[in-house]
């Protein structure tokens, strides 16, 4: 699915707010998830090798559903893999320590998932998008109620051409993608994919795998 960013969207548990953001009024004492980085780390994160593909590598191509879901039921399911694959970050990062969250078009993050930054977060704030209501109103011009969106960076891929997590060694990559099909020059559909790199995040991806995976196909890495 394609953003709608809304126009008052805030960020917490960010030191700093990505564009067009405004700042939650989070307490310094309050433990923080979310930390900018650039320079030379952003650089060599963002060109870092993955794992190959021999050592572990499954993609879920998410298509036919997204044109058939309606706006809520969509979020629901953007909910659940963004639940599931944070207890699969929790289980594969020992607690204090910390992933990469990466997008070579916007802004990058240190994310310290043992923090709970989800806690009570609504459809809105967990998805990074307006539920079907509030969508609708921003279509008519009428400034819905602003919401504080948890990942800076989501967990799919928003209309972005890739988002991707890895630990600093980079021994394992979750990566969502987005893609438009099109046929002689107009769009014909929209494509998620979402990419497991390294064996030990495929095994815990498989053990609770989130609900939209299970309406896509399987597929191996084969680069």
């Amino acid at each position: 699915m394609a953003r709608f960013i809304p126009e008052a969207d805030t960020v917490l548990h960010c030191p700093e707010p990505s564009s067009g953001a405004i700042t939650a009024d989070v307490s310094t004492h309050e433990p923080q998830a979310w930390f900018l980085f650039s320079g030379e780390e952003e650089t060599s994160a963002l060109n870092h090798p993955w794992p190959e593909s021999q050592v572990g590598g499954v993609e879920f191509v998410v298509d036919e559903a997204l044109g058939s879901l309606g706006r809520n039921e969509l979020l629901g399911l953007y909910r659940d893999l963004a639940e599931k694959m944070l207890a699969v970050f929790r289980e594969l990062v020992p607690p204090g320590e910390w992933l990469y969250a990466l997008d070579y078009h916007h802004t990058n993050y240190r994310l310290f998932p043992h923090v709970p930054f989800e806690k009570g977060a609504t459809l809105e704030e967990m998805t990074g998008n307006y539920t079907e209501e509030h969508f609708q109103m921003a279509q008519r011009k009428i400034q819905p109620p602003p919401f504080a969106s948890r990942w800076p960076v989501t967990i799919q891929p928003d209309g972005d051409p890739e988002h991707w997590f890895a630990p600093p060694d980079f021994r394992f990559v979750y990566s969502a993608r987005y893609t438009v099909q099109s046929s002689n020059g107009q769009a014909t559909g929209e494509v998620e994919t979402y990419e497991l790199r390294g064996r030990e995040l495929v095994e815990a991806v498989e053990r609770n795998m989130p609900k939209l995976f299970r309406l896509g196909r399987r597929l191996p890495v084969s680069k």
